[in-house]
């Protein structure tokens, strides 16, 4: 027997795969625009693994920071980039779930997605977070279908990484219960974001500290046992 609906009218993996696939054509044929393929210079990245119904975690990021230009995939991968790529990131995050007890959390449960579809370099980050032109648009249009695969795989918590991306989907200031570092930065905080309890981590490219990170995957251990 079917389930019911979600918000976005799915019961199932099929019709999820099929609403990733609308999105991907969409952010395809936008690159027929010329203002809006100028200002891509490097990858599209949209899925950084399958999608999946109800996973355990969303992980959601501001941008790919444009290490491999390799073509860009028209398709999902198969498994979650982050297992086995080279860049930093990737690297700190394995390192810190292990640490969490959450590795197979983060092998077989997550979904991610960043904020901006396009990737550029993080010293261009500051350019996609303009508030009109090419950029913005392509940012808007990105968050817009973010939202909408968090509501339609209902995840039990999302992780979100940064205050880019914070600002990015629009939550920035719902935060609660923030800890802030010695230089003021937020550290952990709680919001929701599509009605999913989400938890706030400071970006592991650099500056962050360990025992936030911490903190934030305790918070998320926590929400997986709960729900």
């Amino acid at each position: 027997m079917n389930g019911p609906r979600n918000q976005d009218g799915l019961r199932d993996l099929p019709e999820l795969k099929r609403l990733a696939r609308r999105m991907y054509r969409e952010t395809f044929e936008r690159l027929e625009a010329p203002s809006l393929q100028a200002v891509v210079k490097h990858k599209i990245t949209i899925l950084y693994g399958p999608p999946m119904v109800r996973p355990d975690l969303f992980l959601l990021s501001f941008q790919g920071g444009a290490g491999d230009d390799s073509p860009s995939n028209r398709i999902w991968p198969e498994k979650l980039l982050y297992l086995d790529d080279d860049f930093r990131f990737g690297g700190n995050l394995r390192t810190q779930f292990e640490a969490a007890g959450l590795t197979a959390t983060l092998e077989r449960r997550s979904v991610a997605m960043a904020a901006c579809f396009p990737e550029a370099p993080s010293s261009e980050a500051g350019r996609w977070m303009a508030k009109t032109g090419a950029k913005a648009e392509w940012r808007e249009f990105s968050v817009a279908w973010v939202r909408r695969i968090i509501t339609a795989t209902r995840p039990r918590a999302a992780l979100v990484f940064g205050k880019k991306a914070s600002e990015a989907m629009g939550i920035e200031r719902a935060w609660r219960e923030e800890r802030r570092d010695a230089r003021g930065w937020r550290g952990f905080g709680r919001a929701e974001i599509e009605g999913c309890p989400a938890v706030y981590c400071q970006h592991l490219s650099q500056g962050w500290r360990k025992d936030f990170v911490q903190m934030s995957l305790r918070e998320v251990r926590r929400l997986l046992v709960q729900r």
